[in-house]
């Protein structure tokens, strides 16, 4: 009978239970994630509605906040989340979900999107601690499985063999989708295949030639460049996003596309992504911010730095903490910055974490300064002090300088504003130059920090450049809102 199994023997990882069953999983240090109403809304982005059901649970739990870089693909986000899961006392996560039907497609199939999401998760009970439960009456859902050629499903060539079905206990490693990548994310042009069936016997069906060097039926080749791909992600990325969902598009599309754009990069499609996804977060920011301070339903923001450092000092066993603020430091300026700290800390200091921070609008450094004293009050209204409205100059813009802010000491770098502002129509090309200068600052800073003090680096907000190719700040764009935060813990390290 389906859903039943023998007590004697041990519950596999991949698996059909009824909702009586699966309200029974637990255990001492499991997570479940109970995901029992699966509508329309889930339709074609499961991942997502798994990503943040995980980081709701471990939030209730303590849990400190996922690494930007933890999110690259979907194999690093569940490396970090299980590590994370760890740190709070869980050792092994069940994902269990209600019937499929109503997030399938019209057709009835479950969309492509969430078919690999659903055998991604398959994968992961190999090589992870993860269980997946799936309710007893989608055995026999159907669900797209590959990409054909256009000219097979039109009858034009030789018939493509069927894509290998998955089974339930009896799961094959899913190489189909995940050996062409680890992100969950294959074309929805597909044929489908019932979820539990039988296998074929190479467990690996065949993959057209042709569709290798696609991506959701746009070509990425050689020559075309990584831009297509970047276009393709934020032409996709319409409505409501999962914070760490929009994040990981702000990463790994937005701002390189942006790069690409402003070193020269003409094609219209991707200008028009970029502008169209730049306006649309525009909009939306500029209505959300002044509601924080009312709703308390806001990300993590540059005030918020003195508290999440705080936790991670606590996290990594610091004995002390320190902030540094870096004016101007946007997202891929601290990227470079890390690449030059990298071969230079060595044994002295690592880089023991990283996230996203956002800036209250106007991102000015006076408004973070102002934020950062007055915490969320300060978003009811204007700036009260015009203090620091001019970065230093010279010489001494390499000098860390402490800044009182309320009761506490922030400790402020000027050197990325300066170099910045003073490239004026060379700033994009000025980046890798002001990188350096920074992290030649923060090198010799932490070299005469004490043992095992955590230095937790942020910038305040970002910057755009303007059509003359000057960088200018104030706005709510997206490159100027979302800041790079790292946490570099010193001395004593191993």
């Amino acid at each position: 009978m389906p859903g039943v199994m023998n007590q004697n023997e041990p519950a596999s990882p991949v698996r059909f239970a009824d909702a009586t069953e699966r309200s029974l999983l637990g255990g001492d240090e499991t997570l479940v994630l109970r995901i029992e109403r699966l509508g329309p809304s889930a339709r074609g982005r499961l991942s997502d509605v798994i990503d943040e059901a995980m980081e709701r649970e471990l939030a209730a739990r303590g849990a400190p906040s996922p690494g930007v870089g933890s999110n690259l693909d979907a194999d690093a986000a569940l490396s970090d989340q299980l590590f994370r899961a760890r740190q709070v006392g869980v050792r092994r996560v069940c994902l269990a979900l209600g019937p499929m039907r109503s997030a399938s497609s019209p057709s009835g199939a479950i969309m492509a999107e969430d078919t690999a999401t659903l055998l991604f998760w398959a994968r992961a009970t190999r090589e992870r601690p993860v269980e997946l439960v799936l309710d007893t009456t989608d055995e026999c859902s159907e669900g797209f499985v590959r990409p054909v050629a256009l000219k097979d499903a039109l009858g034009l060539g030789a018939p493509a063999s069927l894509p290998s079905a998955i089974t339930g206990p009896d799961l094959e490693p899913p190489a189909v989708i995940l050996s062409e990548a680890k992100d969950p994310t294959p074309s929805t042009a597909g044929s489908f295949a019932p979820l539990r069936g039988a296998q074929d016997d190479s467990g690996v069906g065949p993959v057209h030639s042709a569709m290798d060097r696609h991506t959701a039926g746009i070509g990425a080749g050689v020559d075309d460049g990584p831009w297509r791909s970047w276009t393709l992600a934020l032409t996709a990325a319409k409505g409501p996003q999962p914070l760490a969902a929009f994040e990981r598009i702000f990463v790994q599309s937005y701002l390189p596309l942006c790069q690409a754009v402003d070193e020269g990069l003409t094609d219209p499609r991707a200008r028009s992504a970029r502008d169209e996804f730049r306006a649309s977060f525009v909009k939306m920011y500029t209505e959300a911010c002044p509601t924080f301070a009312a709703t308390g339903k806001r990300p993590k923001m540059v005030f918020d730095a003195p508290v999440v450092a705080a936790r991670l000092a606590k996290l990594h066993g610091a004995r002390s903490m320190q902030l540094l603020l870096v004016s101007s430091m946007r997202y891929d300026v601290a990227t470079l910055v890390k690449e030059e700290l990298a071969p230079r800390l060595g044994a002295t200091a690592r880089i023991a974490d990283e996230l996203i921070l956002w800036s209250a609008l106007p991102t000015t450094t006076p408004r973070q300064l102002d934020c950062l004293t007055r915490g969320a009050d300060a978003l009811r209204g204007p700036v009260t002090s015009e203090r620091e409205l001019e970065a230093v100059r010279g010489r001494t813009a390499d000098t860390v300088r402490r800044v009182k802010t309320g009761s506490r000491d922030v400790y402020k770098l000027d050197a990325c504003e300066t170099r910045i502002r003073d490239a004026a129509s060379g700033a994009i090309d000025a980046m890798p130059v002001v990188a350096k200068a920074v992290a030649d600052v923060v090198v010799k800073h932490a070299g005469s920090l004490g043992a095992r003090t955590l230095l937790f680096v942020f910038g305040d907000h970002g910057f755009t450049m303007d059509a003359s190719g000057v960088a200018r700040c104030g706005g709510a764009s997206p490159e100027e809102v979302l800041v790079p935060a790292f946490a570099l813990l010193v001395g004593d390290v191993h």
